[in-house]
Order: C-alpha cells, then structure tokens, then sequence
C-alpha cells in the first residue's frame, strides 16, 4: 500500500489555479530549475518553452475564459502575448494581462532564438541564458503566488526559495 504523495509549498501556494494548467505549469518548472542546476542547459532552455507554453494557456484562460488546448498547436506565441496584453483592462489584474505576458515573450524568444530550440541561433545554450531563463521562472511563479495565493512578492519568493 503506497502512501499519498502530500502537495508541495508551491502546489499548494497554487491550488486556486485550475489542476490541468497548475500540475504542468509545475512539472516544467521544476524540470527548468533542476535541468539549469545540473548544468543541462539547452534541456532547460526546452522547459522554459513548455513553462511558456503552459502559462499563455493559464492566461488565456483567466482573461479569455478559455485557452488553446492541450495536444493543439499554439499560433504565434509573441501575437497570442499581444493578444493578453490588449485585452480590456477589467479582463484581470494588470500583471496577468500585461507584464507576465511581456516576460513570456522573452523567455520564449531566449528558447527560440540563442540556440536552445532551434539550429543556427547567435550562440549555443550556455550558462547566463539559462540563469536568466530560471530567475524569469521563479518571477513568474511568484507573480501567479502573489495573485492567486494573496502573499507578497517577498513571502512568495520565501516559497520558490525553499
């Protein structure tokens, strides 16, 4: 007989985000802090992608009500972004509609662009990239934990430290 396996810190500093969009916007990002940590920096830069992925999903579906399916093809990342970010200004809070958005598209410019998700980008993956691509993680979950959750950005930064 196996024991239940208990809620981590952030799953539960995350539990009023829908299980479809929390259990993967978790699994990539943990999968992005230990890839980076281990020095497997191109495997990092791919989570990061799925981090992105998954959270424009989370995104539009708090703003649109909605969200592109699992197991279906986004269309272009950078214009599903503007997308959020050009929605009423009563769709969400500010941060959701507009900076999280505006740091997707980096993150998932940093994947598609230096190297890591596709062949013939200015440099290969490497160290500095993907620290920066973690330390945008950990600020994105942080702003989902300040929203969702109701701590501070120093309480939730305690949570994604520990």
């Amino acid at each position: 007989m196996s024991t239940p396996k208990s809620e981590s810190p952030l799953e539960q500093a995350l539990a009023s985000i829908p299980a479809q969009f929390r259990k993967r916007l978790l699994t990539a990002y943990e999968k992005l802090k230990r890839d980076h940590a281990e020095g497997r920096y191109e495997t990092a830069g791919l989570s990061a992608g799925k981090f992105c992925e998954v959270s424009l999903r989370l995104l539009q579906h708090v703003i649109f009500g909605s969200s592109t399916p699992f197991g279906s093809k986004l269309p272009n990342f950078a214009d599903e972004c503007r997308k959020l970010v050009t929605s009423p200004s009563n769709s969400a809070v500010e941060s959701l509609r507009t900076v999280v958005p505006r740091a997707l598209v980096f993150m998932y410019t940093m994947r598609s662009k230096r190297g890591i998700g596709h062949v013939g980008g200015d440099v290969d993956a490497n160290h500095i990239d993907s620290a920066t691509l973690a330390r945008l993680a950990d600020w994105t979950i942080c702003e989902l934990i300040r929203v969702y959750h109701g701590l501070s950005l120093e309480e939730a930064q305690d949570l994604v430290d520990a």
